[in-house]
């Protein structure tokens, strides 16, 4: 009896490891819609900085991104920065950028929303989210 039960439990354990990699394989790389690329505009709220010996105040300032079919371009006030994104996560409401942009170490997080032709940006500490919308 304890042969029979342990042949059958190998068996589904094997069928269960020859299965996983198929699984994983089988899951498709998200990609963002037609409709959702294009240019964004919108501002940087002011906020402060503490430099240790005082705290600085950073004026508002405007923010431009363009989402392309493999690649994104922000562009701060005088500093554009290029670099590639992938789409990280998709829900109901909006899809999740994670975007690793050229000479920055830290990634940047833009969610991209279906409804309303706007994203918002997850600023680099200290910067505040900011919220864009579609322009042509």
């Amino acid at each position: 009896m304890n042969k029979v039960f342990t042949s059958v439990r190998m068996s589904k354990v094997s069928f269960i490891i020859l299965l996983l990699p198929l699984i994983f394989s089988v899951q498709k790389e998200l990609t963002l819609k037609r409709k959702y690329l294009g240019k964004y505009k919108g501002e940087i709220s002011s906020y402060n900085i503490d430099t240790g010996e005082k705290i600085m105040k950073v004026s508002s300032t405007a923010i431009y991104i363009e989402i392309g079919r493999n690649e994104i371009w922000i562009t701060i006030g005088n500093n554009k920065n290029h670099g590639t994104y992938e789409v990280m996560f998709k829900a109901q409401s909006y899809y999740l950028l994670d975007c690793k942009m050229e000479n920055q170490l830290a990634t940047e997080r833009i969610m991209v929303y279906k409804r309303g032709r706007k994203i918002s940006r997850d600023g680099l500490f200290p910067q505040p989210l900011s919220n864009l919308k579609k322009y042509k």
